[in-house]
């Protein structure tokens, strides 16, 4: 059997957690990507250490994972909603397209005339230019940056055939001229066998919960949807919210002093500015609302971390701090603080001897298994 090293897999994982969320490209080259490694094998030539396919078959793939979106005027891009907003690179012209079918068949009808080869003549120029716009929009965006925060480079995932020019004039409109005749893309030999193997846990068709919503909806005879499992099975009981005993805690210890100081930053906040209670392990990644994991920062400070993960190495410089407050929040609630640090954080231990220090090198631990493994961001002051 082929092994592989697990830095590939961890530069996958880098990829979903961290790189560009701005747009959906990445999810649609991702996912493209999987099922073409999939699908078209047939379609596969190897050159040296890369697989190649068809760069065609992506524009198709986009073609058809964007129509619904554009056809019901749902946003792919941060705030492309608002007025004025910037919107994906060939919106407009997509619109053009699903607007033409919306009196000829909507989604079908255009699926039914691509896959003949009938695409009316009143709309090919449009669907023309929205291939060319799509090619270009793949070529230059995902392709080139997906990576970047991985390996600090461009195209270090995706590459394609840079000397091949698409065609400024007319071409046939019909599936098998774009495949053959929009060039080609490649990736390696490794990702291509990840893709071929564990794709379709990576774009979703085969992970847990698709397959546990998807059973859920055939199990109620599709009286529930599956975006209605979907989203039962992604409620959780605890919310960002749930963090006002650490809030007030802190609120009385500022009001008390007249100050409190921002655990990262050390800088003073004093009673006209309420503290932010900061995730020390942010909350969309953990779900964790435990006293250890609430600690007061700066709103500035608070807005910078974010979703990111506090290095360790800083989280070492910032130790006198935490353990300050972690030894507060204990005096203040004994038993919780005691049971969520065990239970979340370190497993049992000596709470008599040195057990922040103890904490500290637990905290540590997850923070490199979020940043190493999982690819989350790593943060610091």
């Amino acid at each position: 059997m082929e092994s592989y090293d697990l830095s590939d897999f961890k530069t996958i994982n880098t990829i979903i957690e961290r790189d560009s969320k701005d747009t959906t490209y990445k999810y649609a080259l991702l996912r493209g990507a999987v099922e073409i490694s999939q699908e078209y094998r047939h379609l596969k030539r190897e050159n040296r250490d890369r697989a190649e396919y068809p760069l065609g078959l992506l524009v198709e793939k986009w073609l058809l994972y964007y129509y619904p979106f554009i056809e019901n005027n749902i946003p792919q891009k941060a705030r492309e909603d608002e007025p004025g907003a910037k919107q994906i690179s060939f919106r407009r012209t997509f619109r053009t397209l699903t607007e033409y079918y919306a009196g000829n068949g909507k989604f079908s009808g255009f699926y039914r005339d691509y896959m003949k080869g009938e695409v009316p003549p009143e709309i090919v120029p449009v669907f023309r230019s929205l291939v060319r716009g799509i090619r270009t929009t793949i070529t230059q965006y995902p392709m080139k940056h997906l990576g970047y925060s991985a390996t600090g480079r461009h195209y270090p995932v995706f590459d394609y055939d840079r000397e091949f020019s698409v065609p400024s004039g007319k071409f046939p409109v019909n599936r098998e001229y774009l495949i053959q005749n929009l060039g080609t893309y490649s990736i390696s030999r490794e990702y291509d066998t990840i893709f071929e193997i564990l794709g379709s846990f990576i774009a979703g068709d085969d992970a847990v919960l698709f397959q546990w919503a998807e059973f859920t909806k055939a199990a109620s005879n599709g009286n529930v949807s599956l975006a209605a499992s979907l989203e039962h099975l992604r409620t959780f009981p605890v919310t960002d919210r749930d963090k006002e005993p650490a809030g007030s805690f802190y609120r009385g210890l500022q009001k008390e002093q007249g100050f409190i100081h921002c655990v990262w930053s050390g800088k003073v906040i004093r009673d006209k500015e309420s503290p932010e209670i900061d995730h020390v392990l942010p909350f969309s990644v953990l779900k964790n609302n435990d006293l250890w994991n609430l600690l007061p920062a700066t709103k500035q400070v608070n807005m910078d971390k974010l979703d990111k993960i506090p290095d360790p190495e800083f989280i070492e410089k910032r130790k006198p701090a935490i353990k300050l407050y972690w030894g507060l929040l204990r005096e203040k609630f004994p038993q919780q603080f005691d049971r969520e640090l065990a239970i979340s954080l370190t497993g049992p231990i000596d709470m008599k001897r040195d057990w922040q220090e103890t904490a500290i090198g637990k905290l540590k631990e997850k923070c490199r298994y979020f940043i190493g493994v999982r690819g989350f961001d790593s943060w610091r002051r």
